[in-house]
């Protein structure tokens, strides 16, 4: 059997680029024969790309490109050498005639996880990354669509669309209930790909560089958007540690922020002394490395994180932006009992790869 991954795996995200290898090492492991199917649509791409020019149609982005050009290249190419090194991929194809020519070399297509069925993340490519393109077995792994309320003007494609899988499973609890009724087929609720495999497979993949200037512990910041409540927590709690603050995406004044691609950031997870990230990765591999972690609010797209602290029994872990600076740190020096989460997450993982095999057979 022939298998295909249609995901988004070509983002300079840590996450997307994480998943899609855990998945594809996860199915190798399993000996199945899987690839990563290497379409690029140029709309989703043209925001990853350092190259100054490369999005010719929104000004802001343009000129955060020129700012931090130096930056963005170091990062990108750290990507695609992850990519190129880790990855096994078929041909590229950009059109969806392309897609579905590569496509029909395959047994069985799976799609997911990541923002897959978020309409923004795939600029409305409902037929690539809902697989209308396909005609050989269709099945949904950990598909993610950031907040269902983004749907709300595409239900018609999502309806028409979901009801062609053999097999359905999802990354957030929200996602239920809309999925199987849209789809008319029982959904499973399983855990993203990097939760597939375990703390062990990912430090053999680690990118020592990073910490080679770093002293012994740190605070690693990792957040998206704007969110000066994360900020204030971190330097409190550099004032109550005198740890280091290193920052991961958004900077913050006087940290060390490396370059760094998925390896990289897998190695500033493993020796950080505390995490404190809005990201749902952040929040997986704080979990993964077994680290002192927060998790802060990142507004409509909280579903993924609380799904997998329910799971946990640590839904404590997020805290309210609105929280004090004290209240924010009393939770995070709270221990954490790890034998019991590690135990959690072992039956959630069993659960995903049972759905997983299931559906391939």
């Amino acid at each position: 059997m022939r298998i295909g991954i249609l995901t988004l795996h070509k983002a300079c995200n840590f996450g997307a680029a994480l998943q899609v290898y855990a998945l594809q090492k996860t199915l190798l492991d399993n000996r199945f024969n899987a690839s990563v199917i290497n379409y690029h649509n140029i709309d989703i791409y043209r925001y990853y790309d350092y190259h100054i020019l490369s999005d010719r149609y929104h000004i802001k982005t343009t000129l955060g490109k020129i700012l931090r050009y130096r930056y963005n290249k170091k990062v990108f190419l750290k990507f695609e050498s992850f990519q190129k090194k880790h990855l096994i991929l078929s041909p590229v194809c950009k059109t969806l005639p392309e897609l579905k020519e590569v496509e029909s070399h395959y047994n069985t297509i799976i799609c997911g996880s990541d923002q897959v069925w978020n309409p923004k993340a795939i600029f409305n490519d409902f037929d690539a990354f809902l697989l209308g393109t396909v005609s050989c077995k269709k099945i949904a792994y950990a598909a993610s669509a950031g907040s269902v309320s983004l749907w709300e003007k595409h239900l018609q494609r999502y309806w028409d669309l979901l009801h062609r899988f053999d097999a359905i499973s999802v990354r957030e609890a929200d996602m239920l209930q809309p999925v199987e009724n849209l789809s008319q087929k029982k959904v499973a609720l399983v855990c993203d790909p990097t939760l597939l495999l375990d703390c062990e497979d990912w430090i053999k993949i680690e990118n020592k560089d990073p910490i080679k200037n770093l002293g012994d512990g740190y605070i690693l910041v990792y957040f998206l958007g704007s969110n000066e409540t994360v900020v204030k927590a971190a330097l409190e709690l550099q004032k109550k540690t005198n740890l280091p603050i290193v920052s991961i995406g958004r900077r913050i004044k006087g940290s060390y922020r490396p370059a760094v691609g998925p390896d990289g950031f897998l190695t500033l997870f493993h020796h950080a002394s505390y995490v404190l990230t809005s990201s749902f990765h952040g929040t997986v591999f704080a979990i993964q490395y077994q680290k002192p972690f927060l998790v802060f609010g990142n507004g409509i797209y909280n579903s993924r994180m609380l799904t997998l602290l329910n799971h946990l029994g640590i839904q404590e872990r997020m805290v309210a932006n609105y929280c004090s600076t004290e209240q924010i740190l009393s939770v995070l020096n709270k221990p954490l009992d790890w034998s019991k989460i590690n135990f959690l997450r072992n039956i959630l993982k069993e659960h995903s790869l049972n759905f997983l095999k299931t559906a391939l057979e």
